[in-house]
């Protein structure tokens, strides 16, 4: 019993060219794809800040306010709703 037939090679590079085919689509069309999947967010990350420990900031867009949460592994989440600047389009 061979375990490395013509048959079973064919199939084995068929299957990693058409993968490589997927891959270079992608990586060709990386823009308009990654555009298309965030056109429909209503949820943006806009910063993200290590504040030392397992502390973290982060800045997040949401519906057009800007939402500053704080969260560590010991000390919970907080959230805070920040206001948004005079003459700034939302």
């Amino acid at each position: 019993m061979d375990v490395l037939t013509p048959d079973r090679i064919l199939t084995i590079a068929g299957f990693l060219g058409v993968l490589v085919l997927a891959w270079a689509v992608i990586r060709h069309k990386r823009a308009p794809l990654s555009a298309r999947l965030a056109a429909g967010r209503s949820l943006e990350l806009t910063e993200t800040l290590n504040l030392g420990g397992d502390s973290r900031a982060l800045l997040l867009k949401a519906e057009g306010q800007t939402v500053l949460v704080v969260m560590g592994r010991r000390s919970g989440t907080a959230l805070t709703l920040l206001p948004q600047a005079e003459g700034a389009a939302a």
